[in-house]
């Protein structure tokens, strides 16, 4: 379970990506361009750390197979 799952006994709710234009007022549109770009921004920082962190603990990692009564 999430922390959001504990605290407020739901899923979540989830973002619906904006389509550019579908608004008629510009600066709700703006407001909405500028939110999907900060989003493309968080998921791109969060894979490269994801990446690093996979990286670093892979390299502690060793094979090691074991025997039965070993």
């Amino acid at each position: 379970m999430t922390l959001y799952e504990i605290t407020f006994g739901k899923y979540p709710p989830t973002i619906p990506q904006y389509i550019v234009g579908t608004s008629n007022i510009d600066v709700v549109d703006e407001l909405l361009v500028n939110r999907e770009e900060m989003f493309a921004s968080l998921r791109k920082k969060l894979l490269k750390a994801q990446q690093t962190m996979k990286h670093f603990a892979d390299d502690k990692r060793r094979d090691v197979s074991f025997q039965v009564g070993d």
